[in-house]
């Protein structure tokens, strides 16, 4: 089964030790296969018997000098009598072996050696797991280029597997996080997302769920965050995985703080992860969730709790030998606490205790990649010095054997040489035309990758809108609408003429809204056609007016025009009125009280150039550079507080494209802004 890297570090190690209590549990049974096995190869022949070796050696695991002892013998015997199956399989055993001591570099070199026996055989399954598992060294290695490198090669043999498809491309996806490559690790994700909700997967569907929200946090997009951990944590109860829910229930609570007005929430959720754990038995859990309520604690001003929280954490660690990467988070907390609270001894105190811990953890990494740097040398050393032996010999060979037969072979020799060389011409003639066409399939990879970033960028608008800018509206319309209900005869006239109101005003937001994020919707997915026909600009503008004259009533805003009634466009008037709509509700929004807006429109050439001046707050150089760019999200409130969610002016710059014209903007900052259209006055 292929090694799948899908829990974050404390669950591995969590994971890891519930391994051992097995192994443990285990011991006796295990020994007595052991005896047994050993029994049979006394009577067995020899191919039998390297069945029993490759057994004894994958039993032994957990002694990784007996488990490798073994698996040679299997390989000696194998290679004897011809068996291509066991050696592949003793290397890749004695890859796994490695493996699991932790020792990676000693164990790409078997793996590979494992690789040509069963290409020989066409077995694509131990490929994929070779392969896959040379991959997971290079993770753990922290190589990520030549992990994923790897991971491609699995996937090649893997094509025929979903479910080995979607491990491959989540295992690609925390290489790339590793590497801090956030929106790779995010669109492999999804890939894996999508097979796994087709096969109905649902635990490796709420991982990779999980594994999203952990990037979006990397992103520090905490509202996607919390969304993908929501739902990784209701596939989890779904299924019942008691261990699952604890984590997802522990990143849920971690989300929280970000939110200075949810810090009670993280704190449930800390409570709940907790009794989780402690349900499992993870007692050794209680000690991140102490660090996590006191980080809490100390944003909420409670410096009493938090000290107290942050100590129970480090007699925690000490209690279940955690080491300093608990204890460093510790002694930073606390000397925050104690530099809050003014007790600037305590805090010195602490800090140099943190110090000294970052300085311990640093160098202990540095020792770790030393020393696998070391094997890696030493190993390739060998590799290559055998490979150099190997190489010596076989000229040896080689020039004994033409010392013999030069006079004979001489003829032959110039005849290869001559095919050789026009082998190597059509080749080379070969090798261009590949290199061409890898040119142009490059390219195409290069524009399908922007196009998926534009649409990531767009779909992340999208939840951004519906998270942010739908919300506040409707809380005004509950809200108000409480109060009336509850409490009406408690109010004057006047101020349930005010309710209603802002109430009738939230919903005209909530409606302009849902209605551009309809149109936008609908031109994003194709379901809008565009129907140009020859159409009068005046009777275009006057239906945006009829709409929007009210909001420049209330304002007192004077809204004039200057354009010929005649002039006509070909475009599809939908379209064309949602423009206007948008950009004169845009001018009206950010036009202060008894302001003006000019309306203005000519002929030129072949155009209509249509303009929308007001005398309002204007825009800074810098957004008017972004406004049009769905990526680059320019929200702003409008004179009157009026909610904005920026996306009329992306719907605008669709529609006008859809269109075949042009549009900008030009503005002063505290002097107005004026936007420009251009549409084809004829077909």
């Amino acid at each position: 089964m292929i090694n799948r890297v899908s829990i974050r570090p404390n669950q591995l190690k969590k994971f890891l030790f519930a391994l051992l209590i097995l192994t443990i549990g285990i011991t006796a049974t295990a020994q007595t296969k052991v005896d047994s096995l050993l029994s049979l190869c006394e009577h067995a022949t020899e191919k039998q018997k390297t069945g029993y070796y490759l057994e004894l050696s994958r039993n032994a695991r957990n002694d990784s000098a007996t488990s490798n002892l073994y698996s040679r013998k299997a390989y000696a015997l194998a290679l004897k009598n011809n068996q291509i199956p066991e050696q592949g399989k003793a290397f890749y055993y004695m890859g796994e072996t490695n493996f699991y001591a932790r020792d990676y570099v000693r164990s790409i070199p078997f793996y590979e050696k494992a690789i040509p026996l069963y290409a020989q055989l066409n077995d694509s399954l131990s490929l994929t797991n070779c392969y896959s598992s040379i991959g997971l060294c290079h993770y753990y290695l922290l190589q990520g280029e030549k992990a994923i490198t790897q991971y491609f090669k699995a996937l090649k043999y893997a094509e025929h597997n979903k479910e080995y498809t979607a491990e491959i491309y989540a295992n690609i996806a925390l290489a790339h996080q590793k590497m801090k490559n956030y929106v790779n690790s995010i669109e492999f994700y999804r890939k894996a997302l999508k097979i796994n909700l087709s096969v109905k997967d649902s635990t490796s569907t709420a991982v990779d769920y999980n594994g999203i929200g952990a990037i979006y946090v990397n992103m520090a997009k905490y509202d996607s965050a919390l969304v993908n951990f929501r739902i990784a944590y209701r596939l989890f109860t779904k299924i019942k995985n008691a261990g699952y829910q604890a984590i997802s229930l522990f990143n849920i609570a971690s989300i929280y703080p970000n939110y200075p007005d949810s810090l009670d929430k993280a704190i449930y959720y800390s409570n709940q992860s907790w009794l989780k754990f402690k349900e499992l038995g993870w007692n050794d859990y209680e000690a991140t969730i102490e660090n996590g309520l006191a980080v809490i604690y100390l944003q909420q001003k409670k410096y009493k709790e938090a000290i107290e929280a942050f100590n129970r954490s480090l007699q925690l660690a000490d209690q279940y030998k955690l080491g300093l990467e608990m204890k460093e988070p510790n002694y930073s907390g606390l000397s925050q606490v104690y530099e809050k609270m003014g007790n600037y001894k305590d805090a010195l105190k602490y800090h140099i205790l943190y110090q000294q811990s970052s300085d311990s953890l640093e160098e202990k990494e540095k020792y770790e990649q030393l020393i696998n740097m070391e094997k890696q040398y030493e190993t390739e050393k060998s590799e290559n010095e055998i490979i150099r032996l190997q190489a010596k010999q076989k000229l040896t060979e080689i020039q004994l054997h033409n010392n013999k037969l030069l006079k004979v072979l001489g003829f032959i020799t110039a005849s290869l040489l001559l095919m050789l060389a026009f082998f190597m011409h059509i080749k080379y003639i070969e090798k261009k035309r590949s290199n061409k066409l890898l040119e142009e399939k490059n390219q195409t990879i290069a524009q399908s990758e922007h196009t998926l970033r534009l649409l990531n960028a767009a779909q992340n608008k999208f939840f951004s809108i519906i998270a942010h800018d739908i919300k506040n509206p409707f809380h005004t319309v509950l809200g108000y609408s409480y109060l009336l209900h509850n409490d009406y005869d408690r109010f004057t006239d006047e101020e349930r003429q005010k309710f209603a109101g802002d109430i009738h005003h939230s919903t005209n937001n909530i409606f302009r809204l849902l209605q551009n994020l309809l149109d936008w919707s609908r031109s994003r997915t194709g379901t809008l056609t565009v129907s140009p026909t020859n159409t009068e600009l005046n009777q275009l503008i006057k239906n945006a007016l009829g709409i929007l004259n009210s909001l420049a009533e209330q304002k007192k805003i004077q809204i004039t025009h200057d354009y010929s009634e005649e002039l006509k466009i070909y475009a599809d008037p939908l379209m064309v009125e949602v423009i206007l709509r948008n950009l004169i509700n845009n001018a009206i929004k950010f036009t202060p009280q008894n302001g003006k807006i000019k309306i203005t429109a000519q002929q030129v050439q072949n155009e209509v150039k249509i303009c929308i001046t007001d005398n309002g707050v204007g825009i800074s150089d810098e957004d008017v550079q972004n406004l049009f760019r769905i990526e680059s999200k320019v929200k702003r409130r409008g004179t009157n507080n009026e909610d904005g969610s920026g996306l009329g002016l992306i719907l605008c710059k669709e529609f006008v494209d859809k269109n075949k014209g042009v549009i900008w903007a030009e503005s002063t900052p505290g002097k107005g802004s004026c936007f420009f259209v251009t549409l084809p006055s004829n077909n």
